[in-house]
């Protein structure tokens, strides 16, 4: 009798484990906090100038060394933006394992970088998304983990969860 309730309390314990685990949401062990900035500036670059403000507009990916950048967008004229629930369940979406190739940017467009994603591991930034939808133009970068990361070459048909 004893063995048989024993047996019945493991099964039911594993069960438990299955389900509880296996419905928990944990699709991006990445980042635990996004953070999104807009800006309305939109302007013509000019010869590169070394500046702050230049890099986080016009530079593609981020150094390492620039990060500490993106840590102050208003400064440059972002504006923090609220990311809703619509939102928030997409951005997993725009990711993959699979690098997409290479990427030539439209040098014709202008390629000033409007929106920015700021991801967040235990409060570290691990990771900064660019877009520019007016040139249908986007870059990640990875600065958190050993696994590379992508942006999907399909993300920008999202644009309408940026645009509120």
């Amino acid at each position: 009798m004893k063995n048989k309730l024993f047996r019945r309390s493991k099964i039911l314990y594993i069960l438990l484990n299955v389900i509880f685990w296996g419905c928990s949401k944990d699709n991006n062990s990445f980042y635990d906090k996004v953070v999104y900035y807009h800006s309305n500036f939109y302007m013509l670059p000019g010869p590169p100038d070394n500046s702050e403000r230049f890099e986080v507009y016009y530079s593609d990916f981020v150094k390492e060394k620039d990060k500490t950048n993106y840590k102050k967008l208003s400064q440059f004229g972002f504006i923090k933006r609220k990311i809703d629930s619509d939102f928030s369940d997409k951005i997993d979406v725009f990711f993959t394992d699979q690098n997409p190739g290479r990427y030539y940017p439209d040098y014709k467009c202008l390629n000033c970088y409007q929106d920015v994603l700021l991801f967040y591991k235990n409060n570290e930034l691990v990771g900064i998304a660019k877009f520019d939808f007016k040139c249908d133009k986007y870059c990640y970068t990875n600065f958190g983990s050993n696994k590379d990361r992508y942006l999907r070459k399909d993300c920008l048909q999202y644009n309408y969860l940026f645009k509120k």
